[in-house]
């Protein structure tokens, strides 16, 4: 598979798709790599030395059950979904992938977390030279196993398959706070998505069930993709889906700009947004499509950009509610 020119890596259909062509189209961002200060890969999240010398603990992964650390200090994320969750529970890498520390890809706050940290190569293709010096306590990988298998030389590899395993991004955030040893701060995470659920779906329950929305993208060469990992929040607002979106369906479905009439029975579309206030490039170009702009909700003025498309953390997920609270309220 050619590596799409963004910072997300793919995931089968049901599971998190972040990084099919769909979501090329939805980041659109072209990878640069980023590099940290010699004192950055001395200290831990909390700004204190590394090591992880508080004994071991042993944890179940994909791939056999390792001896971890009892608190990892150290973390290397090997894709750039890894770095997010990571951030969730409340650690920031050592060494993430090449291209993640882009202030057109994240939000202001999570930029400045990573933007001096040790980058490793390419999502895919770890450095295990640039790995290795970084010290780490614990690698975690959920995409790569058989790159990432021979990296247990410099530390225990926690790997979680998340490319054909059909699991939600939630789901294998569970395992990555396992592995961690974060479930404490999951759990609060969690609960600040609920509380957030609830004073929305409280606060805008006749826009909610009065209109039906997609979520969607641009594509090469004339298509369009149809859904994104976004599904999964918005069915958690209990937003009726259109577009004969499939109930299970978490991830991208190609189609052709002859098929947006497939949006006819939607009120409200969403499509996606770089932090920097731009639509990426295939998305702008579908925008700017004549028959785009007569699909029925488009001409209603109700297709709105959105900034967390591609959902895969509790810290995105939230982002997301944000900005759809911002949408209902001018329904």
């Amino acid at each position: 598979m050619t590596r799409s020119a963004i910072p997300f890596t793919p995931v089968k259909r049901r599971a998190f798709l972040g990084g099919l062509a769909g979501a090329a189209a939805a980041v659109g961002l072209t990878a640069c790599g980023v590099s940290g200060s010699d004192d950055d890969d001395k200290k831990d999240d909390k700004g204190g030395e590394g090591g992880g010398k508080q004994g071991t603990r042993s944890v179940r992964t994909d791939n056999g059950t390792i001896e971890a650390p009892a608190h990892p200090q150290r973390v290397i994320a090997c894709e750039n979904w890894d770095t997010l969750m990571l951030l969730d529970l409340g650690i920031v890498p050592v060494g993430i992938p090449d291209g993640i520390a882009n202030p057109a890809a994240l939000p202001a706050d999570v930029y400045q977390k990573l933007r001096r940290v040790k980058t490793i190569g390419v999502a895919g293709t770890p450095n295990a030279q640039a790995i290795g010096a970084l010290k780490p306590d614990l690698i975690v990988d959920q995409f790569y196993k058989d790159k990432t298998a021979p990296l247990k030389t410099i530390a225990p590899v926690a790997y979680f398959n998340w490319s054909d395993s059909g699991a939600l991004w939630y789901e294998q955030l569970d395992k990555v706070a396992d592995a961690v040893n974060r479930r404490d701060a999951l759990t609060d995470a969690k609960s600040e998505y609920r509380r957030r659920l609830k004073e929305v779906k409280d606060a805008y329950a006749a826009q909610i069930s009065k209109t039906t929305w997609a979520p969607l993208s641009g594509g090469q060469n004339g298509a369009f993709f149809l859904g994104s990992p976004l599904l999964t929040v918005m069915r958690d607002l209990g937003l009726r889906i259109g577009a004969k979106i499939a109930k299970d369906e978490a991830g991208f479905v190609q189609k052709s700009y002859e098929e947006l009439e497939i949006l006819d029975d939607c009120d409200v579309l969403l499509y996606p947004q770089l932090f920097d206030g731009k639509a990426p490039a295939l998305t702008q170009q579908l925008l700017d499509n004549k028959v785009w702009k007569g699909v029925r909700a488009v001409k209603a003025g109700h297709a709105f950009p959105i900034k967390h498309y591609t959902v895969g953390s509790y810290r995105w997920a939230n982002g997301a509610v944000d900005e759809i609270e911002k949408i209902l309220r001018k329904l």
